[in-house]
């Protein structure tokens, strides 16, 4: 099941910054074939990495399969801060609210989790509910 709405890529390479990483671009390029990973969004992988605030901050993305993994390692020494896995995403957004920049996921009401809301400007922060109950 895909995403529903499909995640922007114009909205997150906005908030990284960056072009993001596609995850066979290497393979093809050595096979002589390169593809553009637009071309086949959201049906494909792709990470994308910023640094902000001392945070190494990466989000890897498979909207076709509603997969999201991030991750947050210290920019200092590489310690991770931690490391999410995370299956059965509905949706991904950014939201731009008083100055903030906000990586926002969204799981199904009937999940009990609620929307995580990653801030990455103008510091980092993460915010979670889950309640198993529900």
């Amino acid at each position: 099941m895909v995403m529903e709405p499909v995640p922007s890529y114009e909205d997150l390479i906005w908030l990284f910054e960056e072009e993001p990483v596609h995850r066979y671009a290497a393979d093809e390029r050595a096979a002589g074939y390169e593809s553009d990973w637009r071309e086949l969004w959201p049906y494909t992988a792709v990470t994308f990495r910023t640094t902000r605030a001392g945070y190494d901050i990466e989000m890897y993305i498979e909207p076709g399969y509603d997969i999201v993994r991030l991750r947050l390692r210290t920019v200092s020494d590489g310690a991770e801060l931690f490391s999410l896995d995370l299956r059965g995403v509905r949706g991904v957004g950014v939201d731009r609210i008083h100055g903030r920049e906000l990586l926002r996921l969204d799981f199904p009401d009937d999940s009990p989790a609620s929307a995580l809301w990653l801030r990455m400007k103008p510091d980092v922060a993460l915010h979670w509910s889950y309640d198993p109950a529900s």
